[in-house]
């Protein structure tokens, strides 16, 4: 089972009946399948209900440099971009299913009627927008700190994806290996390996990654530089 906190639960459940209340579209993807693509129309908003997805961002003058931004899980939102005061409202993120996933989809008009009517959705979605600025700002701050440092936050920023193991460990699913981690981290997938054996905690069980969060906020408070007096 994943991790998941009972408040995180209540509210994609909360969210759930939200958007069934307008009548969604209930789509499925399979592993590698195209969700959405930067530059296409954003015709209205994703709510994933189970799943993993991979956001990715490429410039969309030059379409090179792809860069992957970051994981999505349960009571995320994809396309919400479309809220911003331009005209074109299009995607500036392509999303790929990682695992299988299962989605609700609401067209513009109705995503807009329900954060009109919802409280709970227009507090979600205030809460969800900053949460994922603040997702960003941590990537960027990722790419400039060594790669045990880097492999240790994006396993600590994954957690929320994986299975609780006895001891209290976290188990990764299968779907996120060593090549969609080196993909998140810009490293190679030699330099992640290399990085995640030699942190706290961490192993390989057979075809997942398992780890001890515990140990890994240890690691990381023992390399706090000391404040200077």
């Amino acid at each position: 089972m994943n991790i998941a906190s009972q408040q995180t639960i209540d509210l994609l459940r909360d969210l759930e009946d939200v958007f069934n209340r307008h009548d969604p579209f209930r789509v499925r993807y399979e592993p590698n399948e195209l969700i959405c693509q930067a530059g296409s129309y954003a015709a209205g908003v994703y709510l994933l209900t189970a799943g993993i997805v991979r956001e990715t961002y490429v410039d969309l003058l030059t379409k090179h440099g792809e860069v992957w931004m970051g994981l999505l899980g349960s009571g995320e939102l994809i396309g919400s971009e479309f809220l911003l005061p331009d005209d074109d409202r299009l995607h500036r993120t392509s999303c790929r299913a990682v695992s299988t996933a299962s989605l609700l989809f609401l067209e513009r008009q109705a995503f807009e009627t329900a954060v009109e009517t919802h409280e709970v959705l227009r507090r979600f979605l205030f809460a969800h927008l900053v949460e994922r600025s603040f997702n960003l700002v941590r990537a960027l701050w990722r790419l400039q700190v060594g790669p045990e440092e880097r492999v240790c936050s994006l396993l600590l920023d994954l957690a929320r994806l994986g299975e609780q193991m006895p001891g209290g460990r976290v188990a990764m699913p299968e779907a996120i290996d060593l090549r969609l981690l080196a993909g998140l981290l810009c490293l190679s997938p030699w330099q992640t390996k290399r990085a995640y054996e030699s942190l706290a905690g961490v192993d390989q069980t057979g075809d997942r990654l398992t780890f001890a969060p515990e140990e890994l906020l240890g690691w990381r408070s023992e390399r706090k530089p000391a404040s200077r007096t």
